[in-house]
């Protein structure tokens, strides 16, 4: 049995045998012991050979795919290191153990990506090139999402609270390697847009290249991230910050996992609301890495305090009087407050489109407008006021500027309506508006 387990053709008729079944509607997951006893036998890089041996013999490329992911699980399980333990230590639905797992996805999808385009540079026939192009669009097309999900909680919800203790470097590392897989990926997807553009050869050389480097770039982010970032995190966060980015995480969704919900007995706290110093019993818990940097490295611990005295409390956040004035007035938006009894409460400051003066403050909008369109503001607010709109959009011309205008009405938590606000802004400087001007694009 071990002969014919090194050989090659053996093996393939194995894996075909399997594949069958997957596409006979067997589930995968009854089939994985007999996947493993071949897969554990194979050398990643006859994985390739195989596959395109399969694909040319008619296997779709979806089904291979579902062998990829138990292909991809052997190798995970070899190099996994400490950080299934750390795993099974955390509750479900806890967001570090969210972490760990959508990095088992990220690590599927990696080593996807790196044997679909090895196996694209040595595949011949049309068909069979356009099948394998299908799934690198939708690996790629996943892999995308990874910063929009995975990286950009790290950077919004946990780097707050390590940077507040004054370990700015490691976030500022993490971000920095994240921006690079981003772009990486970024860089694939273009290339498979553009392909059609340059030498079939040269394409599927470059895309090798690049699909390479982002794959490794991803695995030794994951790597990073188990080993060190994580155990990090983990020795310092309490439950009660834990609990905090539980409750924002699903506003950034998640890469191929869905959480369970997790909710314990403490109150959630924020970076604002933590006591940021280190106690040595803490940097002891720290991995190793991690304290070897910051030795001889005196931590500027961020103790500034969030809320001011004479702050108002605006539920995201804190201003007073004077800032919240200059607000409104930065604000390319004039704004208008009808309150619960149609009347008149507040407009902003600065530029405006219509004209507003003091005197129209406690005024009745109905006055506030001319005869011939009083029913129309009527129907509106009662509209409003009985839930049947959540809004109500006009647009029109004054000379040069293209005025939009937008109705919608405001509510408490209960449910109970507090009036309607009015939002009007020049639309025409931003029709005008092509292309991008980044960030980095500013000059002084």
């Amino acid at each position: 049995m071990t002969e014919l387990l090194n050989n090659r053709e053996y093996k393939k008729e194995q894996l075909k045998n399997l594949l069958k079944k997957i596409h006979e509607g067997e589930e995968v997951n009854k089939l994985k012991t007999e996947f493993k006893a071949v897969l554990s036998s194979i050398s990643p890089l006859e994985i390739p050979l195989i596959e395109q041996e399969l694909v040319k013999e008619g296997i779709s490329a979806k089904e291979i795919a579902k062998m990829c992911d138990i292909h991809v699980e052997l190798f995970r399980e070899a190099v996994s290191g400490t950080d299934e333990l750390e795993e099974k230590d955390l509750p479900e639905g806890h967001p570090l153990r969210t972490l760990y797992e959508e990095n088992h996805e990220i690590m599927k999808d990696a080593e996807m990506l790196n044997l679909y385009a090895s196996t694209l540079v040595n595949t011949k026939d049309d068909l069979m090139r356009k099948e394998i192009l299908g799934v690198l669009e939708e690996i790629v097309g996943n892999l995308r999402k990874v910063g929009f999900t995975h990286y950009n909680r790290e950077e919004m919800l946990i780097f707050p609270y390590i940077e507040r203790r004054g370990l700015t470097a490691i976030a500022t590392v993490l971000w920095m390697k994240h921006d690079e897989i981003r772009f990486m990926i970024k860089h694939l997807t273009e290339l498979l847009r553009k392909r059609e553009e340059m030498p079939w050869e040269e394409f599927v050389t470059k895309f090798k290249e690049k699909a390479n480097e982002a794959a490794f770039a991803l695995t030794d982010m994951v790597f990073r991230e188990n080993n060190i970032f994580y155990p990090t995190v983990k020795a310092l966060l309490s439950e009660g910050e834990w609990k905090a980015i539980r409750f924002q995480e699903d506003e950034f969704g998640y890469y191929k996992v869905q959480p369970k919900e997790w909710n314990p007995d403490v109150e959630p706290l924020h970076p604002w609301q933590i006591d940021p110093t280190l106690n040595a019993e803490q940097l002891l818990g720290l991995p190793k890495e991690v304290q070897q940097a910051l030795k001889g490295q005196p931590l500027e611990f961020d103790k500034a305090e969030l809320k001011r005295e004479d702050d108002i409390d605006l539920g995201t956040g804190y201003v007073n009087v004077e800032e919240l004035k200059a607000i409104f007035e930065a604000l390319p938006v004039d704004v208008t407050f009808i309150d619960k009894d149609d009347r008149v409460r507040f407009f902003s400051p600065g530029e405006r489109i219509f004209t507003r003066s003091l005197s129209v403050l406690g005024r009745p909008v109905h006055l506030c407008h001319p005869p011939k369109s009083v029913h129309i503001v009527n129907k509106i607010l009662e509209a409003f006021k009985e839930g049947r709109e959540k809004e109500s959009t006009f647009w029109i011309r004054m000379g040069p500027k293209y005025v939009y205008i937008k109705y919608v009405p405001l509510f408490d938590d209960n449910g109970e309506y507090l009036g309607t606000l009015e939002i009007t802004m020049d639309i025409a400087p931003y029709k005008k508006i092509e292309g991008e001007k980044r960030l980095l694009d500013w000059r002084n």
